[in-house]
């Protein structure tokens, strides 16, 4: 995270720059809530998109889409991107650690549920 709150992310062979400023963060709310889901391929494209529109005007929600970066890694940089937005340099607030522990737990379970939905359409040969 360098010092104005911005995070480098790899896309392909390329590095660019997610930032959120307030005006991002609350047209990515109005839209998706408060929580957007970074596990599906849309709403992390047109997340991603807003983060590096200030400086990567050209990466919109459909060219992310047509370069299609692994999809976990690229989530976890808009997260930690728009956590730096959030909460600054200090991170997310910890709770004894409590809070840190439940948002793991969370994250994989998500994981866990939609790979397994994935896993299942495919066998089904849908």
């Amino acid at each position: 995270m360098g010092i104005t709150g911005m995070k480098i992310t790899t896309i392909n062979t390329g590095q660019y720059y997610l930032r959120y400023p307030w005006a991002v963060l609350a047209e990515i709310s109005s839209k998706y809530g408060e929580s957007p889901n970074l596990f599906e391929p849309e709403t992390v494209a047109f997340v991603g998109s807003a983060g590096l529109r200030e400086r990567h005007p050209e990466m919109t929600p459909e060219k992310l889409m047509e370069l299609s970066p692994p999809l976990i890694p690229f989530a976890n940089d808009v997260q930690m991107a728009l956590q730096y937005s959030y909460f600054g340099d200090k991170g997310v607030p910890d709770d004894d650690g409590v809070k840190k522990k439940r948002t793991l737990i969370g994250w994989l379970r998500r994981i866990k549920m939609r790979l397994s939905r994935v896993f299942r359409r495919r066998s089904s040969g849908v």
